[in-house]
This record gives C-alpha cells, structure tokens and sequence, in this order.
C-alpha cells in the first residue's frame, strides 16, 4: 500500500531534480560560452554583437 505511494512520488522527485540539474547546467553552459547568445544577458538596446 505504501509502496504504490512512495515509489511513484520518488522516481517524480528524481526526474524533476535531474530535470532542474540538467537545465542549470544548459543556463551556465550558455552563459560562460561567449559564442552563445542568451537573452539573460541582452541589454535590450540592440542586436547581439559578435
């Protein structure tokens, strides 16, 4: 009974967490590669500059 809780709930928790790992992982790929354009780091003044 418990079982058919907790494991569902665990393997959702995993997969969010691997999720959110992989994206922050992309966001600092993105932001430390000066080829990559990243609209977090846009001035919004005009195009990106290469």
């Amino acid at each position: 009974m418990v079982l058919q809780i907790v494991l569902p709930a665990v393997l959702l928790f995993a997969f969010i967490m691997i999720s959110a790992d992989a994206g922050a992982l992309r966001a600092l790929e993105v932001y430390f590669d000066p080829e990559a354009d990243s609209i977090f780091l846009s001035d919004d003044r005009g195009p990106p500059q290469r």
